[in-house]
């Protein structure tokens, strides 16, 4: 039976209610133009699978979640149980292997921690149906994560951060951020939906660069969205010190649709797979 329970988890500064509803809006789109009933999807780089892989599985699709970290899985299968999902420790190599296929990819915040995302686009169309689509969330590389992430690099090297840090938590309470993953954040908690802190950026992506790899890795952009203006270290706390974080969290995503795309400090990608390079 399918888990028809609603999903729900608090938006943050880092839009993961806004991410989820978009992925849901074209995983439907997928659905819509593939004529299936419902998808199989592949969440690569799922974490725990809290803000996608879980969510889709109770919207009916065959969800598996992949990651290569083994406590990630291992936690994500603790969490959750679901006829219509499953959890495994892989590689691309790993599915190639097994002949998987799959309607629907979605690799949210995975491009940046890989260090021939062209490569690893084009490995990943041999795992997806022809004509499939694919979904790409990744931080902009000189947006203001990854800005305010260097100023807390910055401000770690000359022995500012930690303070910081302890005057952040006294002040807001035990309620964490939600920070992307892989991002050095040190506050984890059951909102952030991974548990790997070792894994950093390799990649900073300019707009017009990853438009040339999804081009060149057989992809064509359906639909592109920003996700939030301001997000990383201290906006995070800053956000849960206001007395109005929820019009904050819903203006910062606004902002982010209003404005250039190219300021925004994580861009969202629906793209299909050309069959035959069409």
């Amino acid at each position: 039976m399918i888990d028809s329970r609603p999903v729900a988890f608090p938006e943050t500064s880092y839009g993961i209610v806004k991410r989820w509803q978009t992925i849901r809006a074209w995983t439907e789109a997928v659905v819509r133009r593939l004529g299936k009933s419902s998808l199989s999807v592949l969440d690569y780089g799922c974490g725990t699978g809290d803000h996608v892989t879980y969510p889709l599985a109770c919207l009916g699709h065959q969800v598996l979640g992949v990651d290569m970290h083994e406590a990630s899985i291992q936690e994500a299968s603790r969490r959750y149980q679901s006829p219509t999902l499953s959890f495994r420790t892989a590689e691309i190599k790993d599915l190639l292997n097994t002949h998987a296929q799959f309607d629907l990819v979605v690799c949210s915040e995975v491009l940046e921690h890989v260090y021939h995302p062209r490569q690893f686009l084009e490995t990943l169309t041999r795992v997806l149906v022809p004509g499939g689509g694919m979904i790409i969330t990744t931080p902009n590389g000189y947006g203001a994560f990854e800005w305010f992430t260097s100023l807390q690099k910055l401000l770690a090297r000359v022995g500012i951060h930690g303070v910081l840090q302890r005057i952040g938590h006294a002040c807001s309470g035990p309620r964490p951020a939600a920070p992307s993953p892989g991002s050095g954040v040190d506050e984890v908690g059951p909102t952030t939906g991974f548990l790997n802190m070792d894994s950093t950026h390799v990649q900073f992506f300019r707009v017009g660069e990853l438009e040339q790899i999804f081009s060149a890795s057989g992809f064509r952009i359906v639909e592109r969205r920003a996700r939030t203006l301001l997000c990383g270290p201290y906006v995070d706390v800053c956000f849960r010190l206001a007395p109005c974080e929820p019009a904050l969290c819903r203006v910062n995503n606004r902002l982010a649709d209003l404005l250039p795309f190219s300021w925004a400090a994580d861009w969202m990608f629906l793209l299909e797979h050309r069959v035959g390079g069409r």
